[in-house]
């Protein structure tokens, strides 16, 4: 009988106590049964640690709490990072948000797409989802990925959610390779990675219950206009693309020898820094769609075209 694939699930905590409950109890409820949840608190203050320590003891799934002995909190990003560096050995690791519920065959689908893959390559598996009040009562469907998802895809945005993301240890270590990770989403990150060097996988049926506040302007919101000026206030008027541009060209710089002629061409047209007015006229008319929406499209061409 062959083995089934090794899953680590990685679960960053901090001042969770209102969901964490029940998120846990989604990866209880999860069909596939080779999996370890790894927790890392990120200094909550809250009794997010005392609710989580009732699940270590029980036999269904087994869990590590990674210890935080300095109960520090190092943001998100790091926290991740550390998840996907200290915890064991695995196949296959997926990145888990404390808030959301996933459906039970979320993991088993993720393992049964990649398996049928050539695992000597960077592979990401991502799936849809619905999003939710905090009641977990639907609000909306998320938006559909296109395939084949290439590098363009992923300079000036992020198509798959942190939480919907399945990654195999090719991508793991093609990511942790990276000399310096400070300040380098997790999810941005690995995407880019599967998009350049490897195969990213997509699966249209909803497997997570994503819980926003009923505030939280979204692809789902009905009010397009409020989503467009959200572009432009974030794009044009806010810190411009600086954070993009950090990404890219770092990881320009980490993966650059690995790189086919065209990605080294792409990267070095939207990271190249010193002006010059044919690499601006190229950014601008660049040919392709480099974000899905139409108001995410518009503020990228205008960023481009005031040089932000």
């Amino acid at each position: 009988m062959s083995r089934l694939p090794r899953v680590n699930v990685l679960l960053s905590t901090y001042n969770g106590a209102k969901y964490i409950q029940q998120q846990l109890d989604s990866l209880f409820a999860q069909t596939y049964t080779n999996m370890t949840i790894y927790i890392r608190d990120d200094g909550s203050t809250d009794n997010t640690l005392s609710l989580i320590s009732p699940y270590l003891s029980r036999d269904e799934k087994k869990i590590i709490l990674l210890e935080n002995k300095s109960n520090q909190n190092i943001g998100y990003m790091k926290s991740f990072w550390l998840l996907l560096k200290e915890s064991g050995d695995a196949d296959y690791y997926a990145f888990c948000d404390q808030d959301d519920v996933w459906l039970p065959e979320k993991i088993e689908t993720g393992v049964l797409a990649l398996s049928k893959k050539d695992p000597s390559i960077p592979l990401l598996f991502s799936s849809s989802f619905d999003y939710c009040d905090e009641n977990l009562n639907f609000t909306g469907k998320a938006p559909a990925l296109s395939l084949p998802v290439r590098l363009k895809d992923v300079l000036f945005y992020t198509p798959a959610f942190g939480f919907t993301i399945l990654l195999n240890r090719t991508l793991r270590d093609y990511a942790l390779s990276a000399p310096d990770l400070e300040g380098i989403p997790h999810d941005g990150w690995c995407q880019k990675i599967a998009a350049a060097f490897g195969e990213f996988v997509y699966d249209p049926t909803p497997l997570t219950k994503y819980r926003r506040s009923s505030s939280s302007v979204t692809y789902a919101g009905s009010d397009k206009f409020r989503y467009i000026i959200k572009w432009l206030q974030n794009d044009i008027l806010g810190k411009g693309l600086s954070d993009y541009y950090f990404v890219i060209t770092r990881f320009y710089r980490t993966y650059e020898k690995h790189l086919n002629s065209e990605n080294k061409e792409l990267l070095y047209l939207f990271t190249r820094h010193t002006f010059s007015l044919s690499l601006y006229r190229k950014r601008l008319f660049y040919p392709e769609r480099l974000r899905p929406s139409l108001g995410g499209e518009l503020a990228l061409r205008l960023c481009f075209l005031f040089n932000r």
